[in-house]
């Protein structure tokens, strides 16, 4: 039974590496590591099956070399997955100090008492860095869960260390196979392996999902949303229209001499500023995408027309007035804004778009660098070419 089950640690141990390894080729890094750690964890559970060709002190080493080497793993995924502060000296230190004392209690002392003991506080001080490194970016359910398993895995080592440490006398490093000792770490280690590996396996599957919904929902060159980013977080709005919204429509002006005067590195550069702009936007539940090219839209929940055609005018006015040498563009740039609201007769907030679209073009037409919005009307449609433009005289 006890041979039975020394056996089945070390294939849990490597199914999972696997299952992390696979994971990692979806592009999560933390997963790499996590793979490693399992992988060396489970060679270092099947290391007494080379005494029958390898004498007691080697296998020993190599074990001890591997368990060292899996937390070394578990340290440096957790600090990947939290991108926290890699601390590799501090770590390095405790590995090599650590392994240096426990190749002096086999090799100098045959002591399998300090042998363990030093093996297994290496190990926990290797995830005590990496878990006090985290400890202030855990976010989600999943991240603290995983924060958890971590504790319990060190609470088990040194709990377990510290009663062997008292209980285990003058044995000599051969006791280790076959012995209580063994048996019941290798129990209290598959528990707090299987917690470990399944937090942090649901954590990372998460992070590679989150990525991948991000690579799908947000433009790459500004990090807004994109159209179908913006559809989603409108969520409900998209598709009713019984909260006041506004909308804010912005195109940049005169984009493809932009481009042709400066170069499309400088154009590139242009859109992030106008992006950046409209993300720092001060208003609750804001939504900034970028629809294509030059063209931007913000939706602004709870938003009154006399605020949102504020709003637009502020950027532009904050646009026209950026230093743009920086990124070779040695004169100013300016952008068109078309405004709308709500109104009641919408069925949805496309409506609302639609409108600001037009009020753009109108504002494009009637000589660029200016906001264009219909009648502060609380969002009725205006009866008449009632409008609110906001222009740059020095530049029309």
């Amino acid at each position: 039974m006890d041979e039975n089950f020394a056996f089945l640690l070390p294939v849990v141990l490597s199914l999972f590496g696997v299952a992390f390894l696979v994971v990692a080729r979806y592009g999560n890094r933390a997963a790499l590591f996590w793979g490693g750690g399992y992988l060396c964890a489970a060679l270092g559970f099947l290391a007494p099956l080379l005494l029958a060709v390898l004498p007691v002190a080697v296998v020993a080493l190599a074990a001890d070399a591997l368990f060292v080497c899996a937390f070394l793993f578990y340290s440096h995924a957790l600090i990947c997955h939290f991108n926290a502060p890699r601390m590799f000296a501090l770590r390095g230190a405790i590995a090599m100090l650590g392994y240096a004392g426990m190749a002096v209690a086999v090799l100098g002392v045959d002591s399998l008492r300090y042998e363990l003991f030093l093996s297994d506080i290496t190990c926990g001080l290797l995830l005590v860095v990496a878990m006090v490194a985290v400890r202030l970016r855990l976010r989600a359910p999943v991240e603290k869960a995983l924060f958890a398993a971590a504790i319990f895995v060190v609470l088990e080592t040194v709990v377990r260390t510290l009663v062997f440490f008292y209980m285990a006398g003058s044995a000599a490093i051969d006791a280790f196979v076959g012995s209580s000792y063994a048996y019941v770490m290798q129990i209290t280690s598959t528990i707090g392996a299987l917690l470990l590996a399944l937090t942090a396996l649901a954590s990372v599957a998460l992070r590679v999902l989150d990525g991948h919904r991000r690579d799908a929902e947000e433009d790459p060159l500004t990090g807004l949303l994109n159209r179908r980013g913006f559809e989603q977080f409108i969520g409900e709005g998209g598709r009713s229209a019984k909260n006041d919204a506004a909308i804010i429509v912005a195109d940049i002006d005169w984009f493809k001499s932009i481009n042709d005067h400066f170069g499309h590195a400088a154009g590139d550069e242009a859109i992030r500023e106008v992006a950046r702009l409209l993300r720092a936007v001060s208003w609750p539940g804001l939504a900034v995408a970028r629809f294509g090219g030059e063209e931007f839209i913000a939706y602004l929940p709870n938003c009154r027309l006399p605020d949102a055609h504020m709003l637009a005018n502020t950027v532009r006015i904050a646009l026209g007035e950026r230093d743009l040498s920086g990124i070779g563009i040695d004169r100013p740039i300016t952008a068109s804004f078309g405004v709308a609201v709500t109104a009641a007769g919408d069925h949805t907030i496309h409506e609302a778009i639609s409108r600001a679209d037009r009020l753009l073009y109108l504002a494009k037409s009637s000589g660029r660098n200016r906001v264009v919005s219909n009648a502060a009307d609380g969002g009725q449609p205006a009866a008449g070419p009632r409008l609110f433009v906001v222009r740059d005289e020095m530049s029309g």
